[in-house]
C-alpha cells in the first residue's frame, strides 16, 4: 500500500513507535485523537480513527484509562461513524467501561440517537451486560417525557401572552415568593437560584414562540399590560377579572413544572451520566437510587471557596478604598451615601479581581468601535443593585412587616411611588434614550465633568440583552451557551429597557462581567491580549518574590509549544500552563471543562516539562540564573477557575490562579465568607489581622509546599478532610 494511502492514525502510531518518548505509542495516539488536529483538512479524524488498524490492535489494558474512556464516549456521540466489532471487543473485556461511555455521551436523553441501534444490537447478542442500563435509560426517558409533557400542559395558558406581559406577571409571582415561600413539587423550598434558572428557561420558551409584534412596545401597550396583569394584584377591587387572578396560581404551577424538570436533570440525569458513584436500579418498574453523588462534596467545597474568594477581593478593596482620596468624600446624596459607598467598594473589589486574575484593562471592546469602561460599568450595576435593594426589596419587606400581607405591601410600595412621581411597580421600564440620560451622571470624570453619553450608552449595551435578537438566536439553534438572566439583567424590548426589581440585588458583578466577556463574547479581538495579560500579571507576581521569570518561551521541541511561564529561583524551576475560562453554573459544564480543557492541559504541561529538562542541560539553566543544570522541576496547570483544584492531569496538579496569587502575596488573612461577614461584621482590625503562611519570611520551597498541600485553604479554616 502506498504511504499516502496509509490510515492517518496507523501512520501516526508507526511514527510514535520509532520515537524515544517515555509515553507509550498507544497512549500518544489516543491523545492525538482527543486533543490534536490532523495535519490535513481533508482527513476526517473520526472516520480515520475508527477505521484504523490501530484501534483493533489497542491492548485491552488501555480500556480503563481515562483517555480511552473519553475516546469511547466521543464514539457514542457520532452519527455517521460505526465500528460494531470493536464495541464487542470492549464489551467482552470491560463492560463497565462501555456502559460508562454510553452514559457520558448523554444518550439517556437522546432516545432517537442512531447509536441506540448498535446498543440494542449488542444487548440482544450479549443479553447479560446491557439490559439493566437500557431498562434504566428507558425509565429515565419516560420520566423525562412525563415532565416535558406536564410542563407543556402548564405552559399552555401563557402561550398567547406577549413577552412583556409574561415578565409583568412573573414579577408579581416573584414578589409574592419573597414572603410566601413557594415549594417545589417535592415539597422543598423553592430557592432563588431555582427560580432564576426556571425563569430563564421559561423566558427562552416565550422568546422561541414569540412573534415580531411583541418586540414593538409602546406606552399604550405597556399601560394595558400593567392594567391587566399587575393592577388586579396591587390595587384589587370588586370587579376583578377572575382569569387574571387564576393566571397567578397557574404561573406558580408553571414554575413548579419547570423547576421539577430542571431538578430532575441536575439531580438525576447529570449525576447518572457523569458521576460513577451515582446509580439506579429498576425494581418492579420503579427507579431506586443505589448511591448518592460522590461529586457533592467538591461542589459544596468549591461553593465555600468561591464565597471566601469574594470576601478576599472585598477585603482587599476595603483596604484600597480606605487609603484612597475618595474615602472621605460623600458619594451621591447624603441619604444614599452609605449604600453608594458600599456599592463603590464592591465595584472596586470586582475591578481588582478582573485585573489581577482575568487580565482585563480599563477599557474592553464590546463591539465595532465601542469600548466600555469596566469599572464604570460595574459601578453602574452596583449602584443599580443598591437602588433596587433599598427602594424596592427592603421597602417591600418593611411594608410586609407593617401590614402582614404581601399584596398590601406591594400596593403600598406602588402607591407611595406614584405619590412621589416614581415607578415602584414590580416591573420597571423606561425609554432607551431616557435610560442613557439617567446613566450619564455615573460617567462623570475629569475628562467629562458633565458625563459622557457615549460611555453611558456603552454601559447600557454591556448590561443589556436585546430580546428580539436573542429570540432570533434561540430560533437558529446556534445558541449553545445562553446567558443567565442575571448576567445581562436589562432587557431591551423595542425602544424600551425593562428590568425586574426583585432580580437586580441577586447579582454578582464580577461573575456577570466574566461570563459576558469570556463565555458569550469569546470571539473578541481583545481576548488574546487579555489572555496574555493574565500570564504576564501572574509572572510579575512571581518576579516580585525574587523569581527569574521567562514569559512565552518557545523550546526547540515543537511538541512542547510555547510555554506560558517559567519561574526559577535557587534550585527550583516552576513551569506553568495558564488556562482562562468563565464561571460554570452546572455540574455538566464542570465535567466538560475537566475532560476538554484540563486533561489537554495536563498533556501540554507534561510535554513542556520534558522539553525544559533537556534545555536546562543545554544552557537554559544559565539564562534562568540556576547554577545546577538539574534543578527541582515542578509543573502546574494554573486556571482561573477553582474546579478540580489539586487534582492531577497527566501527573501534574491543577491549581487556581487565585490560590497562587494569595500564596505569593501571603494574604490568606483576607479570605472570608463575605455573606456571613455582612451578617455579623467584625471590626476591620480584627478582620485584617495578618497571619503569615511563612514562618521566617517568603521561601520558595515552602511556597511549593503551600500550593501542593492546599495550605492556603487550611489557613482560611478548612480542615484536612476537606481535600
Amino acid at each position: 500500500m502506498a504511504a499516502n494511502n496509509v490510515n492517518y492514525y496507523d501512520n501516526l502510531f508507526s511514527k510514535f513507535q520509532s520515537s524515544s518518548s517515555p509515553i507509550t505509542p498507544h497512549q500518544l495516539v489516543l491523545e492525538a485523537y482527543l486533543y490534536r488536529k490532523t495535519t490535513s483538512k481533508n482527513i476526517n479524524k473520526d472516520e480515520s480513527f475508527w477505521n484504523s488498524l490501530f484501534i483493533h490492535e489497542l491492548p485491552p489494558s488501555f480500556y480503563r484509562s481515562e483517555d480511552f474512556q473519553l475516546v469511547l464516549t466521543r464514539y457514542f456521540t457520532l452519527t455517521s461513524t460505526f465500528n460494531y466489532d470493536f464495541l464487542v471487543k470492549v464489551l467482552q473485556h470491560e463492560p463497565d467501561v462501555l456502559k460508562a461511555a454510553i452514559l457520558k455521551a448523554e444518550l439517556v436523553l437522546k432516545k432517537d440517537h442512531v447509536k441506540w441501534h448498535e446498543i440494542h444490537f449488542l444487548a440482544r447478542k450479549y443479553p447479560d451486560n446491557l439490559e439493566d442500563l437500557i431498562a434504566t435509560c428507558d425509565a429515565l426517558q419516560n420520566a423525562h417525557s412525563e415532565r416535558l409533557n406536564f410542563l407543556k400542559s402548564q405552559a399552555e395558558p401563557f402561550s398567547r401572552l406577549t413577552i412583556f406581559e409574561f415578565l409583568a406577571l412573573s414579577a408579581i409571582y416573584s414578589f409574592k415568593c419573597m414572603t410566601n415561600k413557594a415549594e417545589t413539587m417535592n415539597g422543598e423550598n423553592l430557592t432563588v437560584d431555582m427560580q432564576l434558572i426556571a425563569l430563564k428557561e421559561l423566558v427562552n420558551w416565550k422568546l422561541k414562540e414569540s412573534n415580531l409584534n411583541e418586540f414593538y412596545l409602546t406606552d399604550d401597550k405597556i399601560a394595558l399590560a400593567i392594567k391587566i396583569f399587575q393592577v388586579p394584584f396591587i390595587f384589587p377591587n370588586d370587579e376583578q377579572n377572575p382569569r387574571v387572578i387564576r393566571l397567578l396560581n397557574e404561573f406558580s404551577l408553571l414554575m413548579q413544572a419547570q423547576v421539577e424538570l430542571n431538578e430532575f436533570i441536575s439531580r438525576s440525569i447529570h449525576p447518572y451520566c457523569f458521576d460513577e458513584g451515582f446509580s439506579f436500579s429498576l425494581i418492579n418498574g420503579e427507579l431506586v437510587l443505589n448511591s448518592e453523588s460522590s461529586a457533592n462534596d467538591n461542589w459544596e467545597r468549591n461553593g465555600r471557596r468561591q464565597r471566601a474568594l469574594r470576601g478576599y477581593w472585598f477585603n482587599r478593596a476595603i483596604d484600597e478604598f480606605c487609603n484612597s482620596d475618595i474615602a472621605g468624600n460623600q458619594i451621591g446624596s447624603a441619604e444614599n451615601h452609605e449604600e453608594n459607598q458600599f456599592a463603590y467598594v464592591k465595584a472596586l473589589a470586582s475591578k481588582i479581581e478582573l485585573e489581577e486574575v482575568y487580565g482585563f484593562s480599563q477599557y474592553v471592546a464590546i463591539g465595532k468601535n465601542v469600548k466600555v469602561n469596566i469599572f464604570q460599568a460595574i459601578l453602574a450595576q452596583e449602584l443599580m443593585m443598591a437602588f433596587y435593594l433599598k427602594e424596592y426589596t427592603a421597602t417591600f419587606y418593611q411594608y410586609v412587616e407593617e401590614t402582614g400581607h404581601w399584596q398590601t405591601a406591594l400596593s403600598q410600595l406602588a402607591f407611595n411611588g406614584l405619590l412621589q412621581g416614581e415607578n415602584r411597580f414590580p416591573i420597571t421600564w423606561s425609554n432607551i434614550k431616557d435610560k442613557i440620560n439617567n446613566l450619564v451622571g455615573w460617567t462623570v470624570c475629569d475628562k467629562h465633568p458633565k458625563g459622557d453619553k457615549n460611555a453611558a450608552k456603552a454601559m447600557l449595551d454591556f448590561w443589556s440583552v436585546d430580546l428580539k435578537e436573542h429570540s432570533k438566536l434561540l430560533r437558529s439553534k446556534t445558541a449553545i451557551n445562553r446567558q443567565q438572566l442575571t448576567e445581562r439583567p436589562i432587557f431591551k424590548i423595542g425602544n424600551y429597557c425593562v428590568q425586574l426589581p426583585w432580580l437586580m440585588p441577586s447579582q454578582i458583578s464580577s461573575v456577570n462581567v466574566i461570563n459576558n466577556l469570556r463565555r458569550f463574547a469569546n470571539a473578541r479581538p481583545s481576548l488574546k491580549d487579555e489572555t496574555s495579560r493574565i500570564e504576564s500579571k501572574l509572572g510579575d507576581a512571581f518576579a516580585n518574590q525574587g523569581f527569574n521569570v521567562l514569559k512565552g518561551y518557545t523550546p526547540q521541541d515543537p511538541q512542547a509549544g510555547e510555554i506560558d511561564l517559567i519561574c526559577a529561583i535557587d534550585n527550583l524551576v516552576i513551569i506553568i500552563e495558564v488556562k482562562s475560562t468563565f464561571y460554570r453554573t452546572s455540574k455538566k459544564e464542570i465535567v466538560y471543562h475537566r475532560d476538554r480543557t484540563l486533561r489537554k492541559a495536563g498533556i501540554q504541561i507534561r510535554n513542556k516539562v520534558t522539553a525544559i529538562k533537556r534545555e536546562l542541560e543545554n544552557g537554559l539553566a544559565q539564562q534562568l540564573g540556576i547554577a545546577d543544570s538539574k534543578p527541582t522541576i515542578v509543573g502546574w496547570i494554573a486556571d482561573t477557575s477553582i474546579e478540580f483544584d489539586h487534582e492531577y492531569f497527566a501527573g501534574y496538579p491543577k491549581v487556581s490562579i487565585q490560590e497562587i496569587l494569595i500564596a505569593l502575596s501571603d494574604s490568606a488573612h483576607y479570605l472570608s465568607d463575605l455573606e456571613n461577614e455582612i451578617l455579623t461584621p467584625k471590626e476591620s482590625e480584627e478582620r485584617f489581622t495578618a497571619s503569615s503562611l511563612y514562618n521566617q519570611g517568603f521561601d520558595a520551597n515552602q511556597f511549593v509546599k503551600i500550593i501542593e498541600n492546599s495550605l492556603v485553604w487550611q489557613a482560611y479554616g478548612e480542615s484536612d478532610d476537606s481535600y
